[in-house]
């Protein structure tokens, strides 16, 4: 009966059995290069890195993926490992050599993050390869023997990882993408009654960070993962405008296009698909079919089309009440076939497809990445974080200042298992006083109630080897498990335990070791608590807002440059590119933020709808670089009082975003936000200016380049102010 129970609570904590499965797995790899090393070649050195090489790479890393992505992060890992414990064995000469190399190191390993979440995951394993070697006695003669320990134990991980219960392979997110695309292009197809209507779904919701594992969260800097993040963005904007053409049916049908404008959504709906199929792996037809290479070519000439002649719109010689509806519509159909060309060409970079796209001058071209080499993208992101302003940045400094003072004082105090310490620093602290707070004390309580279990077994067993050899596999195993399913504080006990019997069997050893582990552990617990106060205290959620609020102001000039430069092509700002390139900067910065942000535990929830703020900021970024990519060549409107609006229309929306930032920085949020408003220019309609651009008479291409504008900041200022009515309702904020 309790086999039974225990069983069941053990399927509900372990889905699968995976975490059971993997601390067998890494327990059958740790013991067997042990035991190997230790007592068949009798090298304790080789026994020692043999063994917390395994515990680096399988306990204190996360490799997860498709099989090949496991064993390729296996071997990049020992490739660095093998370089981070050279580099330690020779920098342990002396103190202040070891805190250097540590103060570096730890800042280049944790910076290295930027690369993505595969770098983070063994981020932890590469700092602990480095610290084991960087402690006295100074053994560069021993250095043969660390690393082929290292190597050992990494090649039976890896081996282990493919014949010992492997790990389940996770939902990549190409499918993932193409189960949202495929939803938003059946909401489509019930619009323009293709299909029956269906219960409405948030095709997109399912690509928010929130909803995907870390791991695949398609953060790196290469090209593949870049295009997967911009087709999750330019989704959002399909379905914004999915959303806004069913409001707008909801409200009149008739407001929809007409004849070919009912042709522009067939085609767009059946690009939609074509992209699904491709990113689903739909490729079992031989090299010529059709959704191995989703093709933006009938787009883009439905669109061309479309534009060129919008009959029923052209057609009317009066403005009825309906026209600005009907306007909406139109550019909104323009805008969804737009974004939709642009997911077909992200689809083809993410499968690897030749790239159509030219050679990018600036980051604020939409496929700017297209055509740039790894190391050069690898260079633009570690460029684009070294800021005080970067996550990444801010953890890098922390982290290394308190691995470095955690060496420092293990030096000068001269601790017996200094390493400890620093061990205790590096798992301990986090990206903000809270969180590190909220690790600190179920560490301490599990080390001391490890430490006493340790001592008494030490006390006990004695010099008797026989006794650890025995329990090791089986204390190991339950420290791999206590940690996820019981928590943090049963984990730390348990792996107290495990260090002790390790070291028990490498050298005489008594009681007192126990007592070191406990002492090590909370002196470095302490400090790295010390550090984190002193260093960026309040992590991502102090610099969301930050950093947020700097993206709209940028965000806004970039606005108010584009729309000088599509209305008075003679008056437009020189600086267009250098507006763009910085809010595409600082976009990025916002959304690695909120990647982090989303990570930490916070007190109490945080009332600002973050994932709105950031779609409204993506919706003028990336909706200014659609603009500029149609009608960037353009000239100057040829009726100066619709320029005169729309730049108006402009500098409001554009001072709307600026008032949504500074919003975000204050307390009274509810009082704020009744100041921010949005200009309207629908009366511009009325004009006889506006009536010929309805018509499209005089320059037809200038009509619909500003149709498109107003549309776009149609949209912008209506999402401007569902975020102010969003932040109007917050409750006042505690900065304290």
């Amino acid at each position: 009966m309790r086999a039974a129970r225990l069983r069941q609570w053990l399927r509900a904590k372990d889905p699968g059995l995976v975490v059971l499965k993997r601390a067998l797995r890494v327990t059958l790899a740790t013991c067997l290069a042990f035991y190997f090393s230790l007592y068949v070649l009798d090298d304790a050195q080789m026994a020692t890195f043999a063994s917390f090489g395994c515990i680096a790479f399988g306990a204190f890393s996360e490799v997860n993926g498709e099989p090949w992505q496991r064993t390729k992060t296996y071997a990049v890992g020992l490739l660095a490992g093998i370089v981070l414990v050279t580099l330690g064995t020779a920098l342990a000469i002396n103190t202040w050599a070891a805190v250097a190399g540590m103060f570096v190191v730890g800042f280049l390993i944790a910076y290295a993050g930027v690369g993505g979440p595969r770098v983070v995951a063994v981020a932890n394993g590469l700092q602990l390869l480095y610290i084991l070697p960087s402690f006295p006695p100074y053994l560069p003669e021993a250095l043969g023997s660390r690393l082929i320990g290292l190597i050992f134990a990494v090649g039976l991980l890896a081996i282990a990882d493919r014949v010992l219960w492997p790990p389940p392979v996770p939902t990549p997110f190409r499918h993932r993408l193409a189960e949202a695309i495929r939803a938003v292009r059946d909401r489509l197809l019930t619009l323009v009654g293709d299909r029956q209507p269906q219960a409405q779904s948030d095709g997109a919701a399912g690509l928010r960070l929130s909803d995907i594992p870390p791991l695949q969260r398609p953060t790196g800097p290469g090209r593949r993962d870049r295009a997967a993040t911009h087709a999750a963005t330019i989704l959002r904007g399909v379905e914004g405008r999915v959303t806004a053409l069913a409001e707008l049916a909801h409200q009149d049908r008739a407001v929809l296009p007409h004849v070919d404008g009912g042709k522009l959504l067939e085609v767009t709906a059946q690009s939609l698909g074509e992209s699904a199929d491709a990113l689903a792996g739909a490729r079992d037809d031989g090299p010529d079919d059709p959704s191995r290479d989703p093709d933006s070519a009938p787009v883009e000439a439905a669109l061309a089309h479309y534009v060129q002649r919008r009959e029923a719109l052209a057609a009317r010689t009066e403005v009825d009440h309906d026209l600005p509806a009907r306007l909406r519509s139109a550019v909104a159909a323009e805008e969804l076939a737009i974004w939709t060309r642009d997911l077909a060409e992200a689809t083809r970079i993410m499968q690897g497809d030749p790239v159509r796209e030219p050679r990018a001058r600036s980051i604020a071209e939409p496929f700017w990445y297209a055509n740039r080499s790894t190391p050069w993208l690898w260079l633009m992101r570690l460029r684009g974080h070294l800021t005080p302003r970067s996550v990444f940045f801010q953890n890098a400094i922390r982290l290394a200042i308190g691995l470095a003072a955690a060496r420092l004082i293990a030096g000068v105090l001269d601790l017996s298992h200094g390493f400890w310490m620093l061990l205790a620093t590096l798992t301990l602290m986090r990206t903000s006083v809270a969180t590190t707070r909220a690790a600190v004390v179920p560490a301490f309580l599990g080390t001391v109630a490890g430490g006493l279990v340790a001592g008494s077994v030490l006390a006990l067993a004695g010099g008797n080897s026989v006794v650890y050899e025995v329990a090791l596999p089986f204390v190991m195993a339950f420290a791999l498990i206590a940690g996820p399913l019981l928590g943090l504080a049963v984990g730390q006990a348990a792996f107290t335990l495990l260090v002790a019997m390790l070291f028990a069997q490498m050298a005489p050893v008594s009681w007192r070791l126990a007592e070191v582990r406990v002492f090590d552990v909370v002196l470095g617990g302490l400090l790295g608590a010390v550090v984190g106060l002193l260093v960026w205290p309040r992590g991502a959620q102090g610099e969301m807002r930050r950093t947020t609020k700097r993206t709209l102001d940028a965000a806004a000039n970039d606005l108010e440059s584009t729309v000088r430069s599509l209305t008075d092509r003679d008056g437009a700002s020189s600086h267009q590119q250098d507006t763009a390139s910085v809010a595409a900067r600082f976009l990025m910065l916002t959304d690695s933020t909120y990647a982090q942000y989303r990570s930490e535990l916070r007190s109490a929830p945080d009332p600002v709808d973050w994932l709105g703020v950031l779609g409204l900021t993506h919706e003028v970024v990336r909706g200014g670089e659609a603009l500029r990519r149609t009608h960037g060549t353009a000239g100057t409107l040829p009726w100066p009082g619709v320029a005169a609006e729309l730049q108006g229309f402009g500098s409001g929306t554009a001072d709307q975003l600026r008032g949504i930032g500074v919003l975000l920085s204050r307390k009274d949020s509810g009082d704020a936000a009744a100041n921010i408003t949005a200009s309207s220019v629908d009366s511009w309609i009325s004009t006889s200016d506006g009536r010929e651009v309805v018509r499209r008479a005089i320059d037809p291409a200038a009509a619909v380049r500003a149709l498109d504008l107003w549309g776009w900041l149609s949209g912008v200022a209506f999402d401007g102010r569902r975020v102010t009515a969003e932040l109007s309702k917050a409750p006042t904020r505690d900065e304290g």
